[in-house]
């Protein structure tokens, strides 16, 4: 009976019903989405550091290192798993030519290495620890798309031209957020073009399980050791690659969570206009004995079959639009690894989706414990719209107004030519960085006096 009741219901009212499964549908499959690439990108993130063997603190130190200071520092630490000192040659934007582009307008700090011995690996892509032979060079996979480059590419640093192997994935310094990309040569060629530019060391250590990394950075620090440069740990790691690429699957939450508050609005109004033109029906059936908790059951259960039908769309949907979207964090990070998570996350949230606006809709159905039967069948004079239904209204338009106004507001903040000063930089045609090196004081003074005389 009932079944049937909601079937010719549905029939009488394509339109609404329509609409309601719809609404439910896009609320679901946005909010399921952002689960989706959320998930698989901490899955991948974290897959990829798993693999590379990322250390678990860092210290950057641009000047001379004692390798038996630090050898005895190691030995004595019995938090430290194990340890290693690899170079890092710091190369002038200018000097480095990728496929006929040339990178003077990178902010990135480019500079080249060699493989790591034990641990902290740039991987192909592959997920393999890359081995770079005389005359080869991978190139950090940010630069793939970006300068349209291919394997078999010419890369030229100073005056040798290397040919392009690969490409790599960096779990340090994947993302655009991190400062510096380091591109792989073998030790043959890395010795070759250690004049064109200023090596800089990498002292990385490997952490036991229950070893803190904040207090093994204080003991670092107080025992003087090198740290002419950035300390990095692998919280922070993580947390940068994460923002990087998270700030997308941000502005894909607040879109949801407004979708998900413009279809609680709607779905009150088709809900609120049905019942107003079942008026006469609801008093008939509340004449004839029918319970209220019955009849609120009959709208109910349609709208909980239309909640069924708008979760299931909405997971397809969401499932449909997580390739192209997922596509890059992919390239970036590698296959996420956590397919069977993701689902059962995104069911989840789709299922908490359905239950908020099933909840909306149970609360608007209470209008009909204050309706009498007498009221239902001889209604004397029309309803007079209450400031409730206005505020409804008004948040409605809210909510579309914020879903178009932040991703533009997003947009002009990020491509104004001013945004660079919110960042701590001043607003200039021209900005020169001074590395911290011995003679500092006399590199700057020089600089001084060039920019004084340049006309």
């Amino acid at each position: 009976m009932l079944r049937k009741l909601i079937w010719n219901e549905v029939r009488q009212n394509k339109l609404m019903s329509a609409a309601a499964v719809f609404f439910m549908t896009i609320s679901a499959a946005l909010l399921a989405l952002t689960v989706m690439l959320f998930t698989n990108l901490l899955g991948a993130i974290d897959s990829l550091m798993d693999k590379a063997l990322v250390p678990d603190f860092m210290q950057m130190h641009a000047g001379t290192v004692d390798e038996t200071e630090l050898a005895g520092f190691a030995a004595n630490a019995p938090e430290i798993q194990d340890w290693q000192l690899c170079l890092f040659l710091n190369l002038d934007n200018s000097q480095i030519t990728l496929g006929g582009a040339n990178l003077t307008d990178s902010t990135q700090d480019n500079g080249l290495c060699v493989q790591g011995e034990r641990f902290d690996f740039l991987l192909g892509m592959d997920g393999e620890p890359a081995k770079a032979l005389p005359g080869e060079i991978y190139v950090p996979v940010c630069y793939w798309a970006r300068y349209g480059l291919s394997v078999g590419d010419e890369v030229v640093i100073g005056k040798q031209a290397l040919s392009i192997a690969g490409f790599l994935r960096d779990a340090q310094m994947n993302s655009m957020m991190s400062s510096s990309k380091r591109f792989l040569v073998s030790l043959e060629d890395y010795e070759k073009l250690a004049g064109w530019g200023q090596e800089e060391y990498l002292i990385e250590f490997l952490l036991k399980e229950e070893a803190s990394i904040n207090e093994f950075q204080l003991s670092y620090t107080a025992r003087g050791l090198p740290s002419n440069g950035p300390a990095i740990t692998r919280p922070l790691i993580r947390m940068i690659n994460a923002l990087s690429d998270g700030t997308m699957i941000f502005v894909l939450l607040l879109v949801g969570i407004a979708v998900l508050l413009i279809s609680m609005f709607c779905i009150h109004f088709i809900l609120s206009l049905q019942m107003e033109r079942d008026r006469k029906e609801m008093g008939m059936l509340k004449a004839l004995g029918i319970g209220r908790r019955k009849i609120r059951g009959i709208y109910f259960a349609k709208y909980l079959l239309f909640s069924v039908c708008g979760a299931l769309l909405g997971l397809a949907a969401a499932a449909a639009a997580q390739g192209p979207l997922a596509r890059q964090l992919q390239e970036l990070y590698g296959p996420g690894g956590q397919s069977a998570l993701a689902g059962i996350f995104s069911l989840l949230t789709a299922l908490l989706a359905e239950g908020i606006i099933l909840l909306s809709v149970w609360r608007s159905l209470k209008k009909i414990d204050k309706l009498s039967a007498l009221d239902a069948l001889f209604q004397a004079q029309g309803k007079r719209r209450g400031w409730k239904q206005y505020l409804l209204i008004s948040a409605v338009a809210a909510a579309c107004t914020f879903l178009m106004l932040v991703p533009a507001n997003l947009y002009n903040t990020l491509s104004a030519p001013v945004f660079v000063t919110y960042m701590g930089i001043g607003s200039g045609e021209l900005r020169i960085d001074v590395r911290r090196t011995e003679d500092v004081d006399s590199v700057t003074a020089r600089i001084a006096d060039t920019l004084e005389h340049d006309a």
